[in-house]
């Protein structure tokens, strides 16, 4: 189970009954968007830090990757961990 489904619990819309998701590159912010699409640019953003704070595995697995924090963008190989951790948004 993924962060994803513990925080939305049972009947939570599956990543196979989404459509229109693709991993690949994706600026911080319009990822973040995807996951939080009710919220404001910051908001959104101060949202996906909080979960990726408290998901401290996936915290060491982007440091492991070499995730630089000042890049406005997160590497393929980055959204593909936080899709592992989060679930698809």
């Amino acid at each position: 189970m993924n962060y994803m489904q513990l925080k939305t619990g049972p009947g939570a819309v599956s990543g196979e009954e989404r459509e229109g998701f693709c991993l690949k590159a994706y600026r911080k912010s319009e990822l973040a968007g995807l996951y939080f699409p009710q919220a404001g640019k910051k908001g959104a953003l101060q949202g996906l830090w909080r979960w990726i704070k408290q998901c401290a595995e996936l915290e060491r697995e982007l440091e492991r990757s070499g995730y630089q924090k000042n890049r406005k963008f997160f590497l393929k190989s980055e959204v593909e961990l936080i899709v592992r951790f989060l679930g698809e948004p």
